[in-house]
């Protein structure tokens, strides 16, 4: 049976989503769609958390459809949730327990220009602890299916590569067996400019491409744009910018074969990094963490201006480089928590920065040691995918462990690959990743050049 809602009058919920807006406030609306509705659902609440709540309970009643409207919303990042009960609106107490639920909410960004589509989808409650519903979340697809990724970074860099890059991306494109394509950080060189515009740009090639594509930010688009040959920016201020661009509703690929992931932004406390997501497919957990060059931003900004108008600001860098190291400790622990309950093959993660190369490596060592852990415990084939160095490389740098970075054990399950960027200028390359999780090892690779 489907259902179809509508907003229900007089059934004592709470109908309105909030506080009355001044009519002259900017706000912004959703459009929610349920992607299935189980038979024995009467009534709905939708709820939207961001810089205030809101809620809309909604009746069910037979119909063609499962979406509804809800306006009158604060601009920005916001979580979407909802749960389903079997009893009418107006029979739902306050200590009514739902029957389905979603299992964590999706996170969308609200705007004034466009309705916010989002999709949620019910699992029955208590899934996760008793095992009632064998319905996979949306960013989760049970398949053994091999799949073939394609995998590149450190491009385009310089005015050669870009002229080149829309070719670069229709070589991509003529591979019909890539699913999805990934963007390891640093769509540009470092000595140019950071500049909005040309964001966009890097970004309209991106969503040319017909795979689900993902995008992990690196250093030479935020952390370095405090040089003056990069326009002497802020470096928050621009990864605010990449964040908002190219996670504009964060749970959601680019590209032009979108598909649902996890995104750490639906986490209460890490609303911010949108850029950490994971999916399942083939066997294997995918997932991207936010780690980059210089030094994990601990390198000194504005140390080349001239005017004495731009210093350096230790406290506020350090700070972001703590609370982004919590998050991706975190995401970390999830992504392999994730690995270990959907009973995965292997794991692939998947980051900017090279941590084992550059004069100053000290702010990777927590990363390098929570990987070192995780992919112990695991016991199961791990590949760590990185771009920064441009050029090519194969190796298990946790062979023997790493006294530098604090890892005494070796971790023999760990494979590493460093793409090949710039050094091959004018040309550009992909590493084209086939995943298998029924070959030993479950991954090998083909170095496409174009």
């Amino acid at each position: 049976m489907l259902f179809v809602f509508g907003f229900m009058a007089g059934c004592g919920r709470g109908n309105s989503p909030g506080p009355v807006e001044d009519s002259a406030a900017v706000t912004g609306s959703i459009e929610v769609a349920l992607s299935s509705v189980p038979a024995d659902v009467a009534c709905v609440r939708i709820s939207v958390s961001g810089s205030r709540e809101a809620s809309q309970w909604v009746q069910g009643a037979p119909g063609k459809a499962a979406t509804f409207n809800m306006g009158r919303l604060p601009l920005g990042l916001a979580q979407v949730g909802a749960q389903a009960f079997s009893e009418t609106c107006s029979s739902v107490a306050s200590d009514s327990v739902p029957a389905w639920v979603t299992q964590s909410p999706v996170s969308v960004r609200i705007d004034a220009k466009n309705v916010v589509q989002v999709l949620l989808k019910l699992i029955r409650n208590g899934r996760l602890s008793v095992g009632l519903d064998s319905e996979a979340s949306p960013w989760v697809t049970r398949s053994s299916a091999p799949i073939n990724v394609a995998i590149f970074g450190d491009l385009p860099y310089g005015a050669s590569q870009i002229a080149d890059y829309p070719n670069f991306l229709a070589s991509v494109n003529a591979d019909p067996s890539l699913t999805v394509a990934v963007h390891l950080g640093d769509i540009k060189n470092g000595g140019s400019r950071c500049d909005t515009a040309y964001f966009q740009f890097v970004l309209d090639g991106l969503n040319t491409l017909n795979a689900s594509v993902f995008y992990t930010p690196g250093d030479n688009e935020w952390t370095d744009c405090h040089r003056a040959s990069n326009g002497a920016y802020d470096p928050m201020e621009r990864l605010s910018v990449l964040r908002r661009m190219y996670y504009p509703t964060p749970g959601l690929s680019l590209g032009v074969a979108q598909r649902q992931v996890l995104s750490q932004a639906t986490f209460p406390g890490f609303e911010t990094y949108v850029e950490n997501q994971l999916w399942v497919d083939a066997g294997t957990v995918f997932a991207l963490v936010h780690v980059v060059g210089s030094n994990n931003n601990l390198l000194p900004w504005f140390g080349d201006d001239k005017t004495g108008a731009k210093r350096d600001d230790p406290a506020r860098r350090t700070a972001e480089v703590a609370a982004r190291e919590a998050a991706n400790q975190a995401w970390l622990d999830h992504v392999f928590s994730v690995a270990q309950e959907e009973d995965v093959q292997t794991v692939v993660i998947m980051m900017q920065a090279d941590m084992w190369e550059g004069a100053a490596t000290d702010g990777f060592s927590a990363t390098i040691q929570k990987i070192a852990a995780k992919t112990l415990d695991f016991g199961k084939p791990v590949l760590l995918l990185q771009g920064d160095s441009h050029l090519f490389n194969v190796d298990n740098p946790l062979a023997t462990g790493d006294l530098a970075h604090g890892v005494s054990t070796p971790v023999p399950n760990l494979t590493r690959v460093v793409v090949q960027g710039s050094n091959i200028f004018p040309r550009s390359e992909y590493l084209r990743l086939h995943v298998d999780p029924k070959a030993t090892p479950p991954f090998s690779w083909t170095r496409v050049p174009h």
